[in-house]
């Protein structure tokens, strides 16, 4: 298990957000290239949240189809994020 003093900058989103129960997150990645070159890439992750039989929030990735307009909208918010601070 990771604490929040093991933590460090890199492994924190650069960006959340969420809607409902919906929540996404914008990842930055280094990938080191044969020639030693390091290039950034981004990930992206979106989540829900629900309550389980014993009434004990979990999370999952899979998404109801009453999910799909929020999630849609939280893709456009990483969008925008990233058009945003790619200049």
């Amino acid at each position: 298990m990771v604490t929040k003093q093991k933590l460090k900058v890199k492994d924190l989103p650069l960006h959340k957000a969420s809607i409902g129960a919906l929540q996404l997150a914008v990842w930055a990645n280094e990938h080191k290239l044969e020639t030693g070159e390091k290039r950034l890439f981004h990930t992206i992750s979106l989540e829900r949240s629900y309550k389980d039989k014993n009434d004990e929030w979990q999370k999952t990735h899979q998404l109801r189809e009453s999910d799909l307009g929020e999630a849609i909208c939280l893709l456009q918010n990483g969008q925008d994020y990233l058009i945003r601070t790619d200049d």
